[in-house]
C-alpha cells in the first residue's frame, strides 16, 4: 500500500463523516451494553451470534450508523478493508433502515448484504493494493461467525450465495469495476488527495454485476 499513515488515518475519516457513520470501541461499556440488548433480540429470533469474548475482541459489528470495533482494533486507518465493509453496512441501513433490518434478519436477505458489503472492502483494497481474493476459501465471508455458519444440521446455501455473488464481483473488480458507494467514494478521494497512491486500474464505474 502506497498510503502513508497520515493518509490512512485521512482516509478513514473521511469514509466516516462521508457516509455519517461513527466508530465505537467494544471497551466502551455503555456502548458494548446497547449492543448486547440488541443482540438479545436477535437471539430470540433465531440469528446466529458469537461468543461473548469473539464478540468482544475478534468482530466488528454495525448497528445503524454506528460501527463497534473489538477491543484494541488501534487507529482506524490501519483498519481500511474491514472498515469499508462496516460502512458500506451504515450505507444500506441509510438506503433503508426499515427494509434493512427485515433483510437482514432473512437468511437470503443476509447473504445479499453481506456480499455487497465485502464487495466494498474488495473494491477499496483493490484501489489501495492492486489485490483481490486469491481462493474460494477467502469468499467464504458468511460460513462462519455470526452472520450464516454452516453448523450442524444448518444448509449453507445462502453462505454458498454470497460466495457466489462475490465470485463474480472479484472478476468486475479486476477488470477495474466498481459499483459500492464506499468503492466509488474512495475512488474519488484518492484522485483527489492521493492519485499516486492508487494502485488497482478503474476503468469503468457501473452498476454491479
Amino acid at each position: 500500500m502506497k498510503l502513508t499513515p497520515d493518509l490512512r488515518e485521512a482516509l478513514a475519516a473521511f469514509l466516516l463523516d462521508r457516509f455519517g457513520a461513527w466508530a465505537v470501541e467494544k471497551s466502551d461499556v455503555t456502548a458494548v451494553a446497547v449492543v448486547a440488548r440488541v443482540f438479545g433480540v436477535l437471539r430470540l429470533l433465531g440469528v446466529n451470534l458469537p461468543s461473548e469474548g469473539e464478540f468482544m475482541d475478534r468482530f466488528w459489528t454495525t448497528l445503524g450508523p454506528v460501527i463497534f470495533a473489538p477491543r484494541g482494533a488501534g487507529m482506524l486507518g490501519g483498519r481500511l478493508r474491514v472498515l469499508s465493509h462496516e460502512v458500506e453496512h451504515v450505507v444500506q441501513w441509510r438506503r433503508d433502515p426499515l427494509g434493512f433490518v427485515a433483510k437482514y434478519l432473512s437468511r437470503k436477505g443476509r447473504a445479499e448484504l453481506e456480499a455487497e458489503a465485502e464487495r466494498a472492502a474488495i473494491e477499496v483494497w483493490w484501489l489501495l493494493t492492486g489485490e483481490t481474493p486469491a481462493t474460494r476459501a477467502d469468499l467464504d465471508v458468511t460460513r462462519h461467525g455470526y452472520a450464516l455458519d454452516d453448523a450442524p444440521g444448518a444448509h449453507d446455501d445462502h453462505a454458498d450465495l454470497t460466495r457466489d455473488l462475490l465470485e463474480t464481483a472479484v472478476v468486475s473488480v479486476r477488470n477495474g469495476v466498481l459499483s459500492t458507494d464506499v468503492g466509488l467514494a474512495v475512488a474519488g478521494w484518492l484522485v483527489q488527495r492521493a492519485p499516486e497512491a492508487m494502485v488497482g486500474r478503474v476503468v469503468t464505474r457501473g452498476a454491479a454485476s
